[in-house]
């Protein structure tokens, strides 16, 4: 009995039945309310069954907002997942050519070649960075469909974030201070068609009307071209590439010594999938997929009721003709 009355305690017996109850008595006020004043002027059958058609009509739009900013009850958000992890000799990238992809294959080829240094030419990090994502769209016909995301891309740094995870967990390091993320290891491809960068870059020549107007136009065609043309999602590869850092031990009293990546040891490239989640990733995601069929759902009990009262008022006009 001890025992019983102790694990009744640790749930939490008051806050659980005080909530509990509060949400039942919201939900009794709120319909019930709403019901009873519509059965009052049009009978209990019909205030029910347009009483019902309102709740279902209200769900339904709510869950075409769900489905739209993937807000609410929402499912299983896109992850990356390991495909393959790929070790170089010394620094080269040789090693990409003996990966299972074929596209990965086909940027280890390119990379033997292409560097994105040759169209670097600042010091600045973060113009170096903007430097290289222009030379990558320059040549873009040479690397056959792979994108170079800067460091400032949130697409990298999600793929980092997963791409260091996988690395712990696969034991190829056993720290994060034992390697080097490489500011220009990060290369993506496949996915949905992106927008033309170029359209919102500033250009001064424009004002700000006819820029704003100028852009929105591309952006429709766009937004109209991704949802209904190409509404399938294909398979989307990203490859982080991360080097061992140099052994620099810390000087008594100094701050630790900045990691730099060492040119001697090898490269480990971290090749992965985009996992959209849900039973149908290549149509819709997991994260918008239990919000679409709980619009489905509520839209064909509103759709259903509202025949219901369709088919009553025949009934009644009927009667009222016959009489």
């Amino acid at each position: 009995m001890i025992e019983i009355l102790g694990f009744i305690d640790g749930v939490g017996f008051d806050p659980f039945f005080r909530g509990l109850l509060s949400v039942m008595v919201g939900v009794v006020v709120l319909c019930g309310s709403t019901y009873l004043l519509v059965a009052s002027n049009s009978g209990y059958r019909a205030g029910g069954l347009i009483s019902a058609a309102g709740f279902f009509g209200w769900m339904f739009l709510m869950g075409i907002v769900w489905v739209i900013y993937a807000i609410g009850w929402v499912g299983e958000s896109e992850t990356w997942v390991l495909e393959e992890i790929l070790v170089d000799d010394a620094g080269e990238v040789d090693g990409l050519v003996f990966s299972e992809d074929e596209g990965v294959v086909e940027l280890g080829n390119i990379l033997e070649s292409f560097s994105l240094e040759q169209g670097v030419d600042s010091d600045d990090p973060d113009v170096a960075q903007a430097e290289a994502v222009q030379f990558s769209r320059d040549e873009a016909e040479t690397l056959e469909g792979w994108r170079y995301l800067a460091t400032s891309d949130p697409r990298r740094g999600e793929a980092t974030a997963t791409a260091e995870e996988i690395l712990i967990a696969e034991h190829i390091y056993d720290s994060a201070t034992e390697y080097v993320v490489l500011p220009y290891g990060a290369w993506n491809t496949g996915g949905k068609p992106l927008l033309d960068p170029d359209i919102s870059e500033d250009d001064p020549d424009k004002g700000a009307f006819t820029e704003t107007f100028t852009d929105a136009i591309p952006r429709i065609i766009h937004k109209f071209d991704t949802t209904f043309i190409h509404f399938w999602h294909p398979k989307e590869t990203m490859i982080i590439q991360v080097q061992g850092a140099i052994d620099e031990p810390a000087l008594p009293g100094e701050a630790p010594p900045v990691a730099a990546a060492d040119p001697s040891k090898s490269v480990v490239s971290v090749v992965m999938e985009r996992d959209r989640g849900g039973p149908l990733p290549a149509l819709i995601g997991g994260k918008r997929f239990l919000p679409t069929v709980f619009t489905i759902f509520n839209g064909i009990l509103f759709a259903l009721f509202c025949w219901w009262l369709h088919v009553r008022d025949h009934k009644e006009a009927a009667i009222r003709a016959a009489a």
